[in-house]
């Protein structure tokens, strides 16, 4: 459900928009993105470089009952993101089979800018690095082409549905500084379980049951990714903040920065088969506070829900483990990456008190970060909401299955 924003609860949406019309055209800079700066609940103006369509070495990967069961060398680009609201970003996906040289998948993929930090590369050069929670809607993109990785078999003309749900994370680093950019990329599209219940998706049926299906990239000679199964990390919260996406305006809201919080996992399994191995889902909690309050003096919190499990198919926040990148002298270094999904209870105080599903994704490790806070993390997540209703209802269905509106967007640190 898209949020309605007023002006009066959020400032003067006109003057923003002006400020915005005037702005200089050249807005691809580093430094700050400027969301921090301004009172709760107002609306400001975001720092945001132009982004680029990059074209990346990649992987395609099918899991079965939570093993890497068939790999593939891809090409994927990714076009020109277009601005369409505020961070949020429109772009066109091409997956394209290296050994065939077959075009595979195509879509859209709407991108969701959560935040920005500076990195410390090999040589001792300092990048930024920008990341986006990443939802994409993908459709087979030649007819007659068999059923190469990372094509589901849901979708036409393997099965009846005209596209796949495929989600995760973008990282776009460099570009302002004049080194090219370097991007890293993680879809991911899980197997029935999470997005074929017939009493709960928009795609239902029986397809893949115990199948999993990821593009990843970057992935060549260079920098070379391993599929594998590891342990998502925990502890407490540090830094970063929550964000309401409002609908139709560029103009953003200023960011609720995270007062605390903590990430507890508890144990991992696999949901293909429902067993204790091989233990690609890790079962994370997740809660904090945010330092605006509502009329009331009720601050801003969010925490992870396990309602109805496995009716409903979350425990928490379910972190899908894809694997990790090798190198430490090639972007984006030795970093490790799930993709995440959840049901949230999210008590905004600009907006009311919600029940959402989200999606995204987490890195550990990688380059050295930079960050305004006094300890060393290097575990970021970021996820996007794809479904959000008002926590007295009501609760219209589907609720899970194709890329919706995006209302409000969550990104923590861990250790």
């Amino acid at each position: 459900m898209s949020s309605s924003f007023t002006a009066s609860r959020f400032g003067s949406l006109a003057g923003v928009l002006l400020s915005i019309a005037i702005a200089p055209s050249g807005l691809a800079q580093c430094g700050p993105d400027g969301l921090d700066l301004g009172a709760c609940c107002q609306l400001t103006n975001a720092n945001l470089p132009g982004f680029f369509g990059q074209q990346m070495p990649g992987l395609g990967i099918v899991w079965n009952n939570c093993v890497p069961s068939q790999q593939a060398n891809l090409v994927v680009d990714v076009s020109t993101p277009a601005l369409v609201r505020c961070g949020q970003y429109q772009a066109n996906v091409f997956v394209r089979d290296v050994g065939t040289n077959q075009m595979l998948l195509s879509g859209s993929m709407t991108l969701d800018y959560t935040r920005t930090w500076q990195e410390v590369q090999t040589s001792g050069a300092v990048e930024q690095v920008w990341r986006f929670a990443a939802k994409a809607d993908l459709k087979v993109a030649t007819l007659g082409i068999p059923p190469l990785p990372p094509i589901p078999n849901c979708i036409a003309p393997f099965g009846p549905h005209p596209t796949a749900f495929f989600y995760g994370y973008m990282d776009w680093s460099g570009g302002c500084t004049g080194t090219p950019p370097r991007n890293a990329l993680v879809l991911y599209h899980a197997n029935d379980f999470f997005i074929h219940n017939p009493a709960l998706s928009d795609k239902p049926g029986a397809f893949h049951p115990t199948r999993g299906y990821a593009i990843v990239a970057p992935h060549s000679t260079a920098q070379f990714f391993i599929p594998a199964n590891q342990f998502a990390p925990a502890g407490n919260l540090f830094a970063e903040a929550t964000r309401d996406v409002p609908a139709s305006t560029l103009a953003c809201v200023v960011e609720d920065r995270l007062v605390s919080g903590f990430m507890n996992n508890f144990g991992a399994a696999c949901l293909c088969n429902f067993s204790t191995t091989p233990q690609q889902h890790n079962f994370r909690q997740i809660a904090g506070k945010t330092s605006c309050v509502n009329a009331v003096g009720q601050g801003g919190n969010f925490q992870s829900l396990a309602l109805s499990f496995p009716t409903l198919p979350w425990f928490h926040m379910t972190s899908t483990s894809i694997g990790f990148w090798t190198n430490p002298n090639q972007y984006p270094g030795v970093e490790s990456a799930w993709v995440e999904e959840g049901l949230f209870l999210r008590q905004t105080p600009c907006q009311g008190d919600f029940v959402a599903i989200y999606y995204g994704g987490s890195t550990d490790g990688g380059l050295q970060p930079l960050l305004p806070i006094p300890v060393v993390v290097d575990g970021f997540v970021d996820i996007a909401d794809n479904y959000t209703a008002p926590i007295n209802g009501p609760y219209p269905f589907p609720i899970l299955g194709s890329t919706r509106p995006t209302d409000h967007l969550i990104y923590v640190n861990v250790p």
